[in-house]
């Protein structure tokens, strides 16, 4: 018969066995339960042997020295009453498990017996204070966790598919190859599991597989960037731990380290082994248009704003919710442009009247923009139509109209159509700026 350690390293001396017990689910509570779950599944693992030594009190017996954790399980679905009343839920879960452990009970235990309980510790400690300059276990780091289960079972997390991408890419640098080792790829697996994410930096998932309708060399640009960062010692996971720190971790990337989206090409899926595959052509999944975001600015959109107030107000028309603050949208969109017009100006020395109007100032930049060919009379349309026709949804008139005019209602699906058509103008003004 085997007996819980009572002097069990995991708690302070117990007295009894069933002091011993109750510390133990004190202890690990739930843990026993999928603990048991396991051993109901799968059995015992053959390759950890349980640790025993004679006891001394009581002959025939034996005392646990590694395995208390399995042999309290396996007490518990053999007698439920072992558990205290007040862990109730606990109780219930090893009754729902024991019917099920009933139709194959263990009966016999595969032990490794020591004799000598100094002899046993050496190898016990070895197992459980850690590498021990390599004497010890070695445990597995995210990367080559994931491995193994790429290998065994079938699985790739995105931040494998990417770190291997990157190492069979030729074009890709020594420093940055030798960084890829270094990251934590749990933090590179939460910022690829963010779908704003995967859409600024050009990619998406299919089927658990990263997919690319952009140029290899497009791509690039953005992970070189994210590979650096994570591997800065003053960047940690609390950097993009939540949205919100994500959505302002995006903001840092410069227009040259993001894809130049106009470049489009049949969607490839990155892999492994090789640098990318194409896939078969398949329809298109449908673009969310406008109306099915809650925001003027799309989440995912980013621009370097280098003033920190507008930086500030351009960040708040990302998270002000249309359902629930439309007028307070309205008001500092406006705001947001003509701040944004009016650093354009400053910066580029453009010669304005200081009573122009936010019409004229803006007449005065796209002319600019024209002239210099940075941006081409399609591209400009939209903002010039904002400034030449009074009728339009997104007309400067209709601007003022949020702030002065207290019957003017601004329209959810209006605000957000108006800057689909002029982002290329704004995000032009920021790169310039």
């Amino acid at each position: 018969m085997l007996e819980i350690n009572t002097e069990n390293p995991r708690f302070e001396m117990a007295r009894n066995q069933r002091e011993a017990i109750r510390i133990m689910i004190e202890n690990q509570n739930s843990k026993l339960a999928k603990l048991a779950q396991d051993i109901i599944e799968n059995g015992l693992n053959p390759s950890d042997l349980i640790i025993v030594m004679p006891s001394k009190k009581h002959d025939h017996k034996f005392v646990v020295l590694e395995g208390n954790r399995r042999v309290t399980a396996l007490k518990l679905l053999n007698n439920n009453d072992l558990i205290p009343q007040k862990y109730k839920s606990l109780i219930r879960k090893f009754r729902q498990l024991s019917s099920k452990y009933d139709r194959n009970p263990i009966e016999d235990i595969s032990c490794v017996v020591f004799s000598n309980i100094d002899d046993a510790n050496k190898w016990i400690k070895l197992k459980h204070t850690g590498e021990n300059d390599g004497v010890g276990l070695v445990t597995w780091d995210a990367q080559q966790k994931a491995r193994f289960e790429e290998r065994y079972e079938g699985k790739s997390t995105y931040a494998l598919q990417i770190i291997d991408f990157l190492k069979n890419d030729p074009d890709i640098d020594a420093d940055t190859k030798r960084k890829l080792s270094l990251i934590p790829s749990s933090s590179l697996q939460r910022l690829l599991s963010d779908p704003d994410v995967r859409s600024v930096i050009g990619i998406s998932i299919d089927n658990g597989k990263i997919v690319s309708k952009y140029p290899q060399n497009e791509i690039r640009k953005p992970l070189i960037k994210i590979i650096s960062d994570l591997a800065r010692d003053d960047f940690t996971v609390k950097d993009i731990y939540y949205k919100d720190d994500r959505l302002n971790y995006l903001e840092t990337f410069k227009a040259k380290e993001l894809p130049d989206k106009s470049l489009e090409v049949q969607e490839w899926e990155i892999i492994s082994k090789n640098t990318l595959t194409p896939l078969k052509t398949k329809s298109k999944k449908r673009k969310p248009i406008s109306t099915e975001r809650n925001t003027i600015i799309p989440k995912s959109y980013t621009i370097n704003i280098g003033n920190s107030r507008i930086n500030k107000i351009f960040q708040e028309l990302k998270r002000l919710d249309l359902r629930d603050f439309t007028n307070s949208s309205a008001i500092t969109f406006r705001v947001f442009i003509e701040l944004s017009v009016d650093h354009f100006i400053e910066k580029n020395k453009i010669e304005i009247s200081e009573n122009d109007k936010l019409n004229k100032k803006i007449s005065k930049v796209s002319d600019y923009l024209k002239e210099n060919k940075l941006l081409t009379k399609n591209e400009l349309k939209p903002i010039n139509t904002s400034i030449s026709n009074p009728n339009s949804i997104f007309s400067i008139n209709t601007f003022n109209a949020y702030v002065h005019n207290k019957h003017f209602n601004p329209i959810a699906t209006d605000l957000k159509t108006t800057w689909d058509n002029i982002e290329p103008f704004i995000t032009k003004l920021w790169e310039l700026a």
